[in-house]
């Protein structure tokens, strides 16, 4: 589901409810070279008083209430309609901000044009119960070609240009259209219309895309119900973006190429077509919050795992628990605070943590009953609000159990339980064993497996006080215990299961940046220490380093090394040594502080990566060629306290 931070900011006020009923029909004449936009909208209106608003930058020509001239106020234009609806007829133009990395709320340019919905761009209101219908007939010149959300209704391409018309007539939201020059390649597919939009260096991997849409679409439309939309495309994107709308998705060109889009960007999006957009994100109930990126990583991104194996889906659950476990606790909070990625910390709660809530529920009350909830929760509420509220609801209809304390605790708290075996003792007929978690105390299904003469077994645990002692009969001689060894529960990793990553220092705001370099690498060293910072980096000097805070250490190798050695710090692992253009890794300092080093061979190594180290906030150390991660891994975990052997 996309974030949009709009710098278009069209907001609208209206008196409540007066959105049912609202319909656009929408005439657009699109220049992106040129930056030009130009609009006729025939706009629908209930009775009652409205205040539209376009954004800055559009000028109203013309306002007809009905065919009467209607008082314009800048970009405002408050307006009373009688009895019975009336239909508002706008002429406004306009010219649209450049379109850069930087310009994330629409514009235009050489490279197409990007106008999503809720920038302004066309009136609507913030006050809104739902989303308009509406109609959008749009052209532009050659050699550009547009797309908007919606139903394609028909086109038409000659010599001089390209012109479309789209329609949505539920209510899912305000139409936001793209223009680029691109080449489209289509397929059917069941009654759906599936459309690559790719720059032409892409085109050899249109058809890919398009198996993947398929498969992707007919899997979660048979798990959940069918997929809502009359199509889906996927549009290369001159941003460095990855978005999902309405049957379609905006992926940047320069990754559009890497197996990690296809394999989990692109199955992700598609499932936001139910999760977000065919079912929308609502406010009301006991728990406001955005459920939609934590049910979608579930099931879209979880799921690629668990096909792959349960290795892989230990590993990333694994993940989430490492990336909450250097989340610093002043950064925590709850999951019904969470509304959208705006930085690591909040996706590893909003995203990370809602998945494994998913994970849990589903080993609560099984699958059987896990897939019933989901069909029943899309079949309730489909082009409607719903909340986490919603969710429960019909789980405990699917399960036959209340389930209300189950969503509360992993909703509401912030934190998480730490786990703590106390005890544990075996003998020939099986183990006993003492488990205990701080205030304030989870109800919890604790998964155990004891390794025995005659085989391992699995068992869980109930823990809904502060601690429990249990008897575990097992077939045969005990011969070790492992307490939640494949990271089933959302927990606090104990010492020795989180060895340290890049964001135990990125995600800290305490932690102390030192520049490594001089002359002309001192300036993209601090540059990387602006990228990968999750905030804004306290860069200083190494004499006036926290050193109780976590510490990173970024410049070229030989001043790098020259510090470290100053400092008494780590030095570079031998693994790395003589590797690559530029090595990162990760440690401890004397102090027990985590610590993140990045020796790069002179200026360009560290520009190279400014665009890439930040994506890799997981690993513990990394190899670069250039802009490209050659290797990279964690280091290996240690002892864990959540187990013993009887050996």
């Amino acid at each position: 589901m996309r974030t949009l931070f709009l710098a278009l900011c069209g907001i609208l006020a209206a008196s409540p409810g007066w959105a049912a009923g609202v319909h656009h029909d929408l005439t657009v004449t699109l220049d992106p070279a040129a930056r030009r936009l130009e609009v006729e909208d025939r706009l629908g209106l209930p009775a009652g008083p409205h205040r539209l608003r376009l954004a800055p930058g559009l000028a109203v020509g013309e306002a007809l209430l009905d065919g009467k001239p209607v008082a314009v106020r800048g970009n405002a234009l408050p307006v009373t309609v009688p009895e019975g609806g009336g239909e508002l007829r706008l002429r406004y133009a306009g010219t649209l901000p450049p379109l850069t990395p930087e310009s994330r709320g629409g514009g235009g340019g050489a490279e197409g044009a990007y106008l999503p919905a809720g920038t302004g761009w066309i009136p609507t209101s913030e006050n809104a119960e739902s989303p308009p219908s509406w109609r959008l007939s749009v052209r532009v010149p050659a050699p550009f070609v547009a797309v908007a959300t919606g139903r394609l209704v028909e086109e038409t391409r000659d010599g001089t240009g390209y012109a479309a018309t789209f329609a949505e007539d539920r209510s899912v939201e305000e139409p936001s259209l793209f223009a680029g020059p691109w080449r489209v390649t289509e397929r059917m597919h069941g009654g759906l219309r599936l459309r690559t939009y790719f720059h032409p260096e892409q085109a050899p991997l249109a058809e890919e895309y398009l198996d993947l849409s398929a498969r992707t679409i007919d899997a979660q439309a048979a798990r959940i119900g069918a997929y809502p939309f009359a199509g889906f495309a996927v549009l290369s994107a001159p941003l460095p973006v990855g978005l999902g709308f309405p049957g379609l998705t905006y992926i940047g060109r320069q990754v559009m190429p890497l197996p990690f889009v296809r394999a989990q960007s692109l199955p992700h999006e598609i499932l936001h077509n139910w999760w977000g957009n065919g079912v929308r994100v609502g406010e009301g109930g006991n728990w406001p919050g955005n459920w939609s990126e934590g049910l979608t990583t579930f099931m879209a991104d979880y799921a690629a795992a668990e096909t792959r194996g349960e290795d892989a889906a230990r590993a990333m659950r694994l993940d989430w628990l490492r990336d909450y476990a250097a989340l610093p606790a002043e950064r925590d909070s709850a999951l019904t605070d969470f509304r959208a990625k705006v930085h690591d910390a909040a996706q590893i709660v909003g995203y990370g943590k809602a998945a494994m809530l998913f994970h849990m529920l589903r080993a609560e009350i099984g699958a059987e009953a896990f897939d019933a909830g989901i069909r029943r929760f899309w079949e309730e509420r489909r082009f409607q609000d719903a909340g986490w509220d919603d969710l429960r609801r019909a789980f405990a209809a699917a399960s036959g159990r209340e389930l209300g304390h189950f969503f509360d605790q992993w909703l509401t708290r912030v934190g998480a339980p730490a786990l703590e075996l106390v005890g544990a003792r075996g003998d020939g007929d099986g183990v006993v064993l003492t488990l205990r978690q701080g205030e304030p105390a989870y109800g919890l299904t604790v998964p155990v497996e004891v390794r025995t003469t005659a085989g391992t077994e699995r068992h869980t645990i109930r823990l809904d006080g502060n601690e429990t002692t249990v008897a575990i009969r097992t077939a045969g001689a005990p011969q070790a215990l492992a307490v939640d060894p494949g990271f089933g529960l959302f927990r606090r990793l104990a010492p020795g299961e989180a060895p340290p990553t890049l964001r135990d220092v990125t995600l800290d705001h305490a932690a102390t940046t030192v520049i490594a370099a001089d002359g002309p690498a001192a300036a993209p060293a601090r540059a990387l220490a602006e990228r990968l910072a999750d905030g804004k980096p306290r860069i200083a000097a190494a004499e006036r380093s926290d050193p109780a805070a976590p510490l990173a250490v970024i410049g070229t190798a030989g001043e790098v090394e020259r510090l470290l050695a100053r400092l008494g710090l780590p030095p570079m692992p031998d693994s790395l040594k003589g590797r690559g253009t530029a090595r990162v890794w990760t440690a401890r300092t004397p102090q027990g502080r985590p610590l993140l080093v990045v020796a790069a061979d002179d200026a360009a190594a560290l520009q190279a990566l400014l665009r890439p180290l930040p994506h890799y906030g997981r690993q513990s150390w990394l190899v670069f060629e250039g802009v490209r991660a050659v290797d990279r891994g964690v280091w290996p975990a240690g002892d864990s306290p959540l187990r013993v052997s009887f050996e």
